[in-house]
């Protein structure tokens, strides 16, 4: 077998089929460490899976049947990518909310043991927006409406000062 082939097309595909698999396995392994749900948050379908997991194939199975010159160690590594991004939010999004020791919010996991501070809001921010910083640096959590945005920030808040 050529190296080519090997290392653009095996390699992403094998890459693919770990993602499509170990994913549910993630999301259950993450879901034992965050202990119980103290806070739903609103539901959210993915609209993003519909087009990104199919494209993502194509774009494999493209790869290998035309040569795109030098763009061709780059598109089936996006292609893995682009699986990857899909799978996460479209495992993540079913089990958003805060619990006894992460909070969920899309595809985005803060674990409260790296929340360092919860600023105050001020007036440049959205109502629905709840700043953090964290261990790794700032990071920004985005609700659906203020409401939600004020109860997770309470929790953040009394989290952050334990």
């Amino acid at each position: 077998m050529k190296f080519d082939f090997i290392a653009f097309a095996i390699i992403p595909f094998v890459l693919m089929a770990a993602i499509c698999v170990g994913m549910p396995f993630k999301k259950n392994q993450l879901m034992k460490e965050a202990g119980e749900k103290t806070m739903s948050l609103a539901k959210k379908k993915s609209k993003l899976q519909l087009i990104a997991i199919p494209t993502a194939y194509v774009l494999l199975i493209l790869s290998i049947l035309i040569d795109f010159g030098k763009m061709n160690f780059v598109i089936p590594y996006v292609a893995v990518l682009g699986l990857y991004i899909a799978i996460r939010e479209s495992t993540l999004l079913p089990v958003n909310g805060v619990y006894e020791k992460l909070i969920i919010n899309g595809s985005e996991i803060i674990r409260f043991t790296e929340i360092t501070a919860v600023p105050q809001t001020d007036g440049t921010t959205a109502d629905n927006v709840v700043k953090i910083v964290t261990k790794h640096g700032p990071r920004q959590l985005v609700f659906d409406n203020s409401n939600e945005a004020e109860e997770v920030r309470k929790i953040l808040t009394s989290v952050s000062n334990q």
